[in-house]
């Protein structure tokens, strides 16, 4: 996978976020509506980030879908921690691929790196919420 290509795959995957935890707010409350809005303020961010690096680099950056389908019907808060985690897994597989097609020393490479933490860390919370076991090596199947 070349650079370019990890970049429009994670811009594809934060636009699924934005999206996603946008649906998601919609069913939560209290600390976990706090932290859904939080990582939608994140996932915005990446994907500005992203488009501006592709521009940057002379790509044109993929565009958001008018919607996307979440993999199992959202209708309550148990359902909307569900897919908050899977949108923190599919963020560390972006960001694990952003590694891997950079060299040592680049700044997608860095980006990667600190983008994969941070899905990590989050992931690991709303797996607490959701009662559910993380992988040890987070980005990884």
């Amino acid at each position: 996978m070349t650079i370019d290509d990890a970049l429009q795959a994670a811009l594809s995957v934060e636009h699924q976020a934005v999206y996603g935890y946008g649906l998601a707010a919609a069913h939560l409350s209290g600390p976990r509506y706090a932290a859904v809005l939080a990582a939608l303020t994140d996932a915005e961010s990446r994907r500005d980030r992203l488009a501006d690096l592709l521009r940057r680099r002379g790509q044109d950056p993929a565009l958001a879908a008018p919607g996307y389908l979440p993999p199992s019907p959202v209708t309550d808060a148990a359902a909307a921690v569900a897919l908050c985690l899977r949108l923190e897994h599919a963020a560390e597989g972006a960001a694990w691929d952003l590694v891997a097609a950079a060299a040592p020393g680049d700044a997608v490479r860095k980006l990667g790196v600190q983008w994969l933490a941070v899905a990590a860390v989050r992931a690991a919370k709303w797996a607490g919420a959701a009662a559910a076991a993380e992988p040890a090596l987070p980005g990884q199947p």
